[in-house]
């Protein structure tokens, strides 16, 4: 049975669907977004609510499904497909990993030789989006000059979509100074009995002193719920990864073979378009020549 497809578009998300007969049977979203190459920005096409129904599965729908989407992110110039795949599935359409999960954990005890630092209030917000606008800026000052983070424009970010988990929206610790948000963390909402799970932090001008105002609140948070640990989920090279060490604590990195953060070069003529800006400037001052390979 010959496969149609249709796509509704709305703004910044692209539902693709396959459809037999007029019936849907399987679909996916391509979510339009942009990464950080340094002073660079790449067109990445999200992928992600990939589904069959049940039904219709072991069809080959999924797969045709995802090869169109492929082709349509092409068309319409999208440089890098991405998405959070399971287990030993995406390889297939030539995607790979290339995000790592990095976890840093600190145990309460540990935790307790951080002392309060003065100068700055507390607010514990349920809002995801609660001063959206300067977490978005804070993250720009701390991420962009790390490959492949995600583009926050400030005028435009609403506010966390999601923690840890894809299944609900975290809560903002927020520190702040005469008013000013300095500093923020995300909380995971619902994690496991014995962690204090945090999804993110970032503080102005990367300052130790506001991260160990998180880190002061985050014991106390921790030690009210009868919390053994707390989790952050952070580079190893992140500034607070670093003070963390001072303390003690277990720094985690795991890389699937395929599976979590996966990848694929689309248009790889207009991937280094993209990043010549980027790539001139760090070639700077090097002599010789320099050659890039594609297979």
């Amino acid at each position: 049975m010959e496969l149609e497809f249709e796509v509704e578009e709305r703004e910044g998300v692209h539902r693709v669907y396959a459809l037999v007969r007029g019936e849907r049977v399987s679909w996916l979203s391509v979510v339009d977004l942009y990464m950080h190459y340094g002073r660079a920005r790449i067109k990445v096409g999200g992928v992600a609510g990939v589904y069959t129904p049940r039904e219709h599965r072991r069809k080959g729908y999924s797969r045709a499904t995802i090869n169109y989407a492929l082709s349509w992110m092409k068309e319409r110039g999208y440089q890098l497909t991405a998405l959070f795949g399971i287990q030993e599935y995406y390889h297939r359409f030539n995607y790979a990993t290339f995000m790592g999960e990095h976890i840093v954990t600190i145990s309460l005890r540990d935790l307790s030789r951080v002392e309060r630092v003065g100068g700055y209030e507390t607010v514990l917000e349920d809002d995801p989006a609660y001063r959206s606008r300067e977490v978005a800026e804070i993250y720009e000052e701390c991420n962009q000059h790390r490959v492949a983070s995600r583009v926050r424009e400030p005028g435009e970010w609403r506010g966390f979509r999601k923690g840890i988990s894809w299944e609900h929206e975290p809560k903002v610790l927020a520190i702040e100074a005469g008013g000013e948000l300095v500093g923020y963390a995300a909380l995971e909402r619902w994690p496991d009995p014995p962690e204090l799970a945090v999804a993110e932090v970032g503080a102005r001008g990367d300052d130790h002193s506001v991260y160990r105002a998180l880190l002061f609140e985050l014991y106390r948070l921790a030690l009210e719920e009868r919390k053994s640990y707390v989790r952050l989920y952070l580079p190893p090279d992140h500034p607070m990864a670093d003070l963390l060490r001072a303390y003690g604590c277990r720094v985690e990195t795991h890389y699937p073979w395929s599976g979590g953060g996966m990848a694929r070069v689309i248009d790889a003529e207009g991937l280094f378009r993209a990043i010549a800006p980027e790539l001139e400037e760090r070639l700077k001052g090097l002599r010789g020549s320099v050659g890039i390979r594609l297979p």
